[in-house]
């Protein structure tokens, strides 16, 4: 085990906690941002210096910006896994172009601007009596951000951010301004499209009534699992799962809709619960995973986890803020295949560890089929499961590398927010057809310059 990697890694997510707690919620250390000329991603794995930083403030900044550089490069909260915003060029950060443009109460929508982070949008929206009717797990990422990676939920009827989308208003390649609607290509190409065919600086959201959720973590069993997966998910709203190597011990989560009271301290106690649990993994996990206790251990350690049950606000039940510093590595697969595909994993995983692997767990996700609203994104069309193996931030590298091999032997889609190393435009055209070539197509339409064109989306795309 590299002892210092181990050691950064747990006292970064220390002083994350801390900071948190006492700043009161204000101040979050890990965050992707851009200190003194150089960028870091939240999970400090991508560290460059941009040739330019700029922070445009209004609509016309970001304009003559796109129309006067070379290459460049958006980021919202740098909230990903991956090389998607190092540039050779300029990056931009749209930090400075955030907030509500105008509210219409009696459609119950709301129009911010692209670097509004989604807990901005969420409290905005909770001020005027407004929510989200879902979101996924995350609350840091900006609105733009989490559209260009098409950011899912989990759900029996509600899957993606953009299902909640009434428009956008991109900048291209070219300087425009174009305002487009769900059933426009540039619309769906934008939609996870990780910013190749513009800059998206507006959206209108369509909220609903606020509302309470009822928050369940429950212990079960892989085989109880397997045997009611349907069921669980038609009589749950939301459902997920974590799983883990070495052990039949999984945890069900569940997220329902009621009319019940918020929980006395709410808030405050699922905030310790996720803290615990941030600390636990980032402390203990990858010294059990390097002393080859995990398969010994695991069945223990996950028996002796407590269930739970909170009502929160919905937002606060949806979005957790801490987490430890970790790797994600996440794809789609169609849902018939759960699990023939999660074995499959889970079994190269245990097949690896003996060669020396750091602490990994897997969370599963589901989302609807029709999702018609990217040409790109990894939940397109059909009813799918989303795989997500969060590793440690050191020692990775192996794990992910065999893990997208076999991703790409089983029509598995990856998620560009997410580490995403050696897929490339071959892989796309395999998984998304006509799709792919129709988005390249918009791409090379409105960014004729390749200005938006990096390694990253070079490799993918063209």
């Amino acid at each position: 085990m590299g002892i210092v990697h181990y050691l950064k890694q747990a006292v970064e997510t220390t002083f994350n906690i801390l900071l948190y707690l006492a700043t009161l919620g204000r101040v979050l250390w890990l965050e992707g941002r851009v200190t003194r000329g150089v960028f870091r991603n939240w999970a400090r794995q991508y560290r460059y210096r941009p040739l330019n930083f700029v922070l445009p403030a209004t609509e016309q900044e970001i304009i003559d910006l796109i129309k006067g550089a070379g290459k460049l490069r958006v980021f919202g909260s740098g909230h990903s896994f991956n090389a998607g915003v190092v540039v050779d060029g300029t990056l931009v950060s749209l930090d400075n172009y955030r907030g509500v443009v105008w509210l219409d109460l009696n459609r119950k929508q709301m129009a911010v601007r692209g670097g509004t982070r989604v807990r901005e949008v969420s409290a905005a929206l909770n001020k005027e009596g407004l929510a989200f009717s879902a979101l996924p797990s995350h609350d840091a990422q900006s609105i733009a951000g989490i559209l260009s990676t098409d950011v899912h939920g989990t759900g029996r009827d509600w899957g993606f951010v953009s299902d909640s989308v009434v428009s956008l208003k991109i900048i291209n390649g070219k300087g425009e301004v174009i305002d487009c609607l769900p059933g426009d290509e540039l619309f769906k190409a934008a939609i996870g499209g990780i910013g190749a065919v513009g800059v998206i600086v507006e959206v209108v959201i369509q909220a609903v009534d606020r509302f309470n959720i009822e928050q369940k973590t429950t212990k079960s069993t892989l085989a109880f699992v397997e045997k009611n997966l349907e069921r669980l998910l038609e009589e749950n709203d939301h459902l997920s799962l974590y799983l883990f190597p070495f052990t039949e011990e999984c945890l069900i989560n569940t997220w329902n809709r009621t009319q019940r009271p918020k929980t006395f301290l709410g808030p405050l106690r699922e905030l310790a619960t996720t803290s615990i649990d941030a600390l636990i993994q980032a402390w203990l996990g990858d010294p059990l995973a390097y002393s080859r206790l995990l398969p010994t251990a695991s069945s223990f350690i996950y028996r002796v986890k407590h269930n739970t049950d909170l009502v929160l606000e919905s937002h606060e039940a949806f979005n957790r803020t801490i987490y430890y510093v970790h790797q994600e590595l996440e794809f789609a697969v169609p849902f018939e295949e759960t699990f023939h595909v999660y074995r499959r994993f889970v079994t190269l995983y245990e097949e690896l560890y003996p060669s020396g692997l750091p602490y990994a767990l897997f969370e599963l996700r589901f989302t609807p089929a029709g999702h018609d609203r990217t040409l790109v994104g990894a939940g397109r069309q059909r009813q799918s499961t989303w795989i997500d193996i969060i590793s440690s931030s050191h020692g990775f590298e192996k794990l992910y590398a065999a893990a997208e091999e076999l991703m790409k032997q089983m029509d598995a889609r990856p998620h560009l927010g997410k580490h995403c190393h050696s897929f490339n435009s071959f892989d796309f055209v395999r998984l998304h057809g006509e799709h792919f070539v129709r988005f390249q197509q918009l791409a090379e339409e409105h960014d004729p310059e390749n200005k938006f064109v990096n390694h990253f989306t070079q490799r993918l795309f063209e």
